[in-house]
């Protein structure tokens, strides 16, 4: 698992808003706030969203995009994309490849799925935050995430 001061790992996924993404775009232009989660359009991952899609202003003040990663299905992503209008996109990690680069898959289900974490990669594409719940029903605010931000900006 990387760790804080590591390069952060370089990704190409797809994404619900029909786009492909890597993390080396962002290089030198943006922050990026990557958001592993368990579920589409589950409670605690619905309220986890939410939040921070409330806050995307604040978070596009401090030159950050949000990108959420699960490993469910493009079907499932759009569904709940649209649903709660969320101005970010959310990436399919179909081979889990994404989850097990920056250890947050979770294992002893059915199925693995993403543990729910974020990292924060400042622009040089380097990890400034990294945050792995122990439980998934737990989540990072985005008042912890902006201070987070704020902090690399200063």
């Amino acid at each position: 698992m990387p760790n804080v001061g590591d390069p952060a790992p370089d990704f190409s996924l797809p994404a619900s808003d029909g786009k492909t993404y890597s993390l080396s775009q962002f290089r030198g232009q943006r922050h990026v706030v990557l958001v592993f989660y368990p579920g589409d359009d589950t409670p605690t991952c619905t309220a986890q969203l939410c939040d921070y899609r409330d806050g995307w202003d604040e978070f596009q003040k401090l030159d950050a995009v949000i990108l959420g990663v699960s490993t469910n299905d493009m079907t499932a992503h759009k569904k709940f994309a649209e649903k709660f209008s969320f101005p970010f996109p959310l990436l399919e990690d179909k081979g889990n490849q994404l989850c097990k680069a920056y250890g947050a898959l979770m294992l002893g289900g059915l199925l693995p799925v993403a543990n729910r974490a974020v990292f924060i990669i400042d622009k040089q594409g380097v990890i400034r935050y990294r945050h792995v719940e122990t439980i998934p029903i737990f989540k990072r605010s985005r008042a912890e995430l902006l201070d987070e931000l704020r902090k690399i900006a200063a």
